[in-house]
């Protein structure tokens, strides 16, 4: 077992600090075995310092000062040593050198000491001074603190004093003037403290007597929530040390007596204390058993309305923590159906009318009861088709593809038959309507008729006509407003550059606007204060924190909000990326909360758009979204003439690339919306072969199986602003949202 124990780090060490003392001890106060601690000086000969000495006679004499204060064991040294040097050999090396056996020095680190122990007993301690300094030689005040030289001397004294077992009793609140403090001082030899402690862990055993247990420890049950007091008497000589432990694992505890308040079930196990004097140790065991306090039940989700036919068979379920047992007595219309059972759900055969009402639910166990909202059970005769939305109208460039979508419901679920200047269209006979290279013979009047066996009905007329412009609607931006904190760091944005028949390259701008939202009414407090943006293909190209006014003036050009000089929002502009898949990681420069708006603009000018320009032909965004919480993507649309886009809430799905079930979202729900207003939405695909073959059309990736509760939606728009949200209700985890322009 290896510690590494460091002058002027802040890490690293575990005190056990006593109302007794000062000085510090290193955990469970390992110490060498009786006899010579041989320490290898190998600083080499180099100049003779000022005082006449070598760096290892300092060394020599520095060991010597603590000899003053050993008893059972004593430094002895070689100097000039030609002893092999190296982490965990066995020998105990003192040297100058660059890095600590490969690894870096931390910041403003002066020296270290690495210690290796088995149990209570040390074997092995090297010292390491830091070449990064320029190492001096003199007594009294530091006469550069903080800067590029160091004094050698009391440094020595203080890693030679993390050798045989001392901490810094500063970081453990003993503010006391010692040489093993963190922090080189003035303090320039062994004080009262540090001499303390060394007498301490290696005084003599004459006439001292071991510890002995006079009040052991006693097993206890308390239940959770509750304090328990641990206490423990002993005999011998002191001063005595206490490790605590649980299950073996050492706690953070030195004291005869403590408290364990508002007790956890987690708290259960072998609780046992050592007790250490300079002749041995006594340990005292004992069995915890913490029971749980009954929770009662609380209703996560209530039962659901349910609509049905008569004749059919229907369940009503909830779902509900606490305790167990719990019992669940259902009601309809307030009376209770019957004693309360073990049943978390309610199955109703052969539904009638007179079955129709309001069913809930009353959840109880040992700790309380809880009563569920109310669910409506509407039992409905068959009914005729009628239209929910109808087809717009839609005005293309030729050779595009354009989808026309109806939807309507009735008992039994009617059959669709799309017409076209009402003459029917072969095999369109779906909800759905995808008309691919659009040309003359395609323009007129679209209707859509449903039907079942109660009636038919015609959805509104749409009408479709081919635009002169050959400049098709593309996408030009993507937006996400959300919000990263520690544990969730950082999410991904992403784009594909491409499109048929296009060459070249094409101008992006990314940014990551954290303190720039303020402008939009967002208090400073609550936005990501320094976000960062990296930008990856098949490996890092590109990335930017502070964006200190670099690509401002693209800013204008594309439509983006101007941000302050000098604020520590994120931008990153690249005027020519070549056809290809890019990732764009936003996060925090530093671990924070807060705020964030990624945004990414094709910085193509207008003018210079054509048909061979290259096209953001898939944009994206994937990130965990919370329980109860949404994430919004807004994307932009440009050009004169419509655009059929697929757009993906993708969830079960992100399985097929290694994420675990309980880590995605499990049913996202997607919707759209242009300028307020609601104008699509899906919650589960259903697997139409259409929507798979449109997807695999665009290199989408292919739903995990018809039955996943992914969310796609498929539709023309015209040029504008839109925003997409996926929710997954009472469900967190990962989503993707992704806009693929469908050519």
């Amino acid at each position: 077992m290896r510690r590494l124990l460091p002058l002027l780090a802040l890490a690293g060490i575990t005190f056990l600090p006593s109302v007794s003392r000062a000085f510090t001890t290193v955990g469970g106060s390992p110490v060498w075995p009786d006899g010579n601690i041989v320490m290898h000086l190998q600083l080499g000969t180099g100049p003779v310092l000022s005082d006449g000495r070598t760096w290892n006679t300092a060394a020599a004499d520095m060991l010597a000062e603590w000899n003053r204060s050993l008893v059972r064991s004593r430094f002895t040294w070689i100097a000039d040593s030609t002893a092999p040097i190296g982490d965990g050999n066995g020998v105990n090396n003192v040297v100058f050198r660059g890095d600590i056996f490969g690894r870096a020095f931390g910041e403003s680190t002066l020296a270290v000491a690495t210690v290796w122990r088995v149990g209570t007993r040390r074997t092995e301690a090297d010292v390491i001074f830091n070449t990064r300094y320029t190492w001096e030689s003199y007594r009294g005040p530091l006469k550069s603190p903080g800067g590029g030289s160091a004094e050698f001397s009391r440094v020595a004294l203080h890693e030679f004093g993390h050798v045989i077992g001392l901490g810094h009793p500063d970081e453990a609140g003993q503010f006391v003037s010692a040489v093993m403090n963190s922090r080189s001082g003035d303090v320039d030899g062994l004080t009262a403290d540090d001499r303390e402690g060394a007498a301490f862990l290696y005084a003599s055993n004459e006439g001292a007597v071991a510890p002995r247990i006079t009040l052991a420890l006693v097993d206890q049950s308390p239940v959770e929530g509750d304090a328990v007091d641990f206490a423990i008497g002993v005999s011998g000589t002191a001063p005595f040390t206490y490790q605590w432990r649980r299950n073996g694992l050492v706690q953070g505890v030195s004291t005869a007596t403590w408290t364990l308040n508002n007790v956890a079930t987690v708290s259960s196990g072998v609780w046992s204390v050592t007790v250490t004097n300079s002749r041995g140790s006594a340990t005292s065991t004992m069995n915890l058993s913490v029971t749980a306090r009954p929770v009662a039940p609380v209703i996560t989700r209530p039962p659901a309305a349910i609509e049905a036919r008569p004749g059919q068979t229907v369940t009503f379920t909830v779902a509900a923590t606490g305790s167990t047992p719990r019992l669940y007595e259902w009601r309809r219309n307030g009376a209770a159906l019957g004693p309360a059972t073990l049943s978390d759900t309610l199955t109703l055969t052969d539904v009638q009318a007179g079955d129709a009402g309001s069913y809930s639910v009353e959840v109880s166990n040992s700790g309380g009861r809880a009563a569920s909202s109310a669910a409506s059970l509407t039992v409905t005769a068959r009914s005729a088709p009628v239209f929910s939305a109808s087809p717009r109208s839609q005005s293309v460039a030729p050779g595009s593809t354009v989808v026309f979508q109806a939807a309507a419901a009735g008992d039994p679920a009617p059959a669709f038959q799309w017409r076209r200047d009402g003459v029917p269209l072969p095999g369109a006979t779906s909800a759905l309507l995808i008309l691919r290279g659009i040309g003359a013979a395609e323009a007129g009047v679209y209707t859509c008729i449903a039907a079942n066996a109660v009636g038919s009905v015609t959805s509104a007329a749409a009408t479709l006509t081919l635009s002169a412009s050959a400049d098709a609607g593309r996408l030009i931006n993507l937006s996400i407003l959300t919000a990263v904190d520690p544990q969730d760091p950082e999410f991904t944005v992403g784009t594909v550059i491409g499109g048929d028949r296009t060459t070249g390259n094409k101008p992006l701008l990314f940014r990551a606007v954290g303190p720039g939202l303020v402008q939009f009414g967002i208090p400073a407090a609550e936005t990501l204060a320094d976000p960062r943006l990296e930008l990856i293909a098949a490996a890092p190209l590109a990335s930017n924190d502070d964006w200190n006014s670099a690509a401002g003036d693209v800013f204008g050009r594309v439509g983006a909000f101007a941000l302050a000089n000098g604020s520590r929002d994120a931008a990153l502009f690249q005027p020519a990326l070549a056809r290809g898949a890019y990732t764009v990681r936003v996060g925090a420069a530093t671990p924070a909360a807060g705020s964030v708006l990624a945004e990414m603009f094709d910085a193509t000018p207008s003018a210079s758009a054509g048909p061979a320009t290259p096209r953001l032909i898939n944009v994206s965004v994937r990130k965990q979204v919370a329980a109860g919480d949404l994430l919004t993507a807004g994307f932009v649309l440009g050009g004169v003439t419509a655009r059929t886009v697929l757009v993906r809430a993708m969830g079960p799905s992100l399985t097929q690339f290694g994420l675990a079930p309980g880590d995605v979202m499990a049913d996202p729900r997607l919707e759209l919306f242009s300028a307020g207003t609601r104008i699509a939405g899906n919650d589960n695909w259903g697997g139409d072969p259409q929507l798979a073959a449109v997807g695999t059309g665009v290199g989408a990736f292919a739903p995990r199986g018809p039955t996943t509760t992914d969310a796609i939606l498929l539709l023309t728009l015209a040029p504008g602003n839109y925003t997409a949200q996926a929710t997954g209700g009472s469900g967190a985890g990962q989503v993707l949202v992704e806009v693929y322009e469908v050519p």
